[in-house]
């Protein structure tokens, strides 16, 4: 009797996430055929705000963007917020300061007390800029000359936040490794489900590599102070908290706003990475429970389909088959919107395999806590701090 309960609440749970994804898919392809942007011409004082800790390496490729944009040079300035680097990140800030450039430069100390060191430099920089547009990325990306004209363009007079897309840099395809491909591949397959939500107006996630938003909407939700508990997420957590307070955020698709960053070397530090970005999933169920609905009913439908194939081996195989059409349909109509060729979709069955455990395995890690970010762990009680959020 048990046994049956049991097998009919898996059917229940894999026919919820069955029947949100086809439902989503169905809504983001309309979405995707109704979708317009709004571009914006009037220019805006704009602060490109980047955190730095030990990136002497990365900064130089990072400055010969940020001094080559088309926008005009009078109207933006470079803020940087040094998190206590021990290596040369400060000398070399100083002398681009030194030979002219619009910069300034905060050093942030005291990072072994903190939990979150990023954001008290990231709100240390904010509060010393004088643009009406932040625009985030990180210092060891790499942005295009059109990037800060891109991403104001998108400021109409409602838009409170715009996020934007950032990949790795991958020179040759063939020529690249399983690891980072896969890196590649699943952030494009992620964001074509989060690209397909903004097409109906519902931002669930986003990236600080490639972040812009109104100071005065940071001021008005009080900027990071509510997050400060959370080791991660002053890009994600501070979209929800706008999203929250009725903030219109929009998504930029055009490729004159994409960044790059550097691919992972390493299985350990993409984990690591993917464990850091879960752990504000719990957060999420706070913040936007719709978002944590679709999440788990996509759990249910691939992990539900997989423990099915060990009762009822032909159910488990159409549930999975079914699983990998509704993807491929929605690949087939979003893959453009973010540079995925024909001869990287060619990738799909290794992701699907892989993503497959790799999901709940960093899943698992993240709620848990094990990741390390820039050498903290997350503090013990941070699994209790969804209260301070409310």
């Amino acid at each position: 009797m048990i046994g049956k309960i049991l097998y009919y609440l898996l059917l229940a749970l894999i026919g919820s996430g069955a029947l949100t994804y086809i439902v989503f898919v169905i809504r983001f392809y309309f979405g995707w055929k109704r979708y317009k942007p709004v571009i914006n011409f009037e220019k805006k004082r704009v602060s490109v705000v980047i955190v730095a800790r030990n990136e002497a390496k990365n900064l130089p490729l990072l400055m010969t963007c940020l001094l080559s944009q088309d926008y005009p040079r009078e109207l933006y300035e470079i803020v940087f917020g040094d998190d206590d680097s021990q290596d040369d990140t400060g000398a070399i800030i100083r002398k681009y300061i030194e030979a002219g450039h619009n910069i300034k430069y905060i050093k942030s100390m005291g990072r072994d007390q903190a939990v979150s060191p990023k954001k008290i430099a990231l709100k240390r920089a904010i509060e010393a800029t004088d643009g009406d547009i932040i625009l985030t990325t990180d210092a060891d990306c790499m942005v295009p000359s059109t990037w800060i004209s891109s991403m104001v363009s998108r400021f109409s007079e409602d838009v409170s936040m715009v996020a934007g897309y950032s990949r790795t840099l991958i020179p040759a395809w063939n020529k690249t490794s399983i690891l980072q491909k896969y890196e590649h591949f699943d952030f494009a397959l992620t964001y074509m489900v989060l690209g397909g939500g903004y097409t109906l107006g519902k931002s669930w996630a986003c990236i600080g590599q490639n972040l812009a938003y109104r100071k005065s909407a940071w001021e008005a939700v009080g900027g990071f102070s509510k997050i400060m508990h959370l080791i991660s997420g002053d890009d994600v957590n501070l979209m929800q908290l706008m999203r929250r307070e009725g903030h219109k955020i929009i998504f930029n698709f055009s490729a004159a706003s994409f960044t790059h960053t550097h691919p992972v070397t390493s299985w350990k530090q993409f984990i690591n990475q993917r464990s850091r970005w879960a752990s504000n999933m719990k957060y999420q169920l706070t913040f936007d429970p719709e978002f944590f609905f679709i999440l788990f009913s996509m759990a249910c439908l691939y992990w539900g389909g997989i423990v099915l194939m060990f009762v009822n081996l032909k159910l488990g195989l159409l549930v999975f088959a079914y699983r990998i059409l509704i993807e491929l349909i929605m690949v087939s109509y979003s893959h453009k919107h973010f540079g995925v060729s024909k001869r990287m979709l060619g990738f799909y069955p290794v992701w699907l395999v892989i993503q497959t455990f790799m999901l709940v395995f960093t899943m698992i890690l993240g709620q848990l806590g094990i990741f390390v970010w820039h050498g903290k762990r997350p503090p013990k009680g941070a699994n209790n701090a969804r209260n301070n959020i409310r």
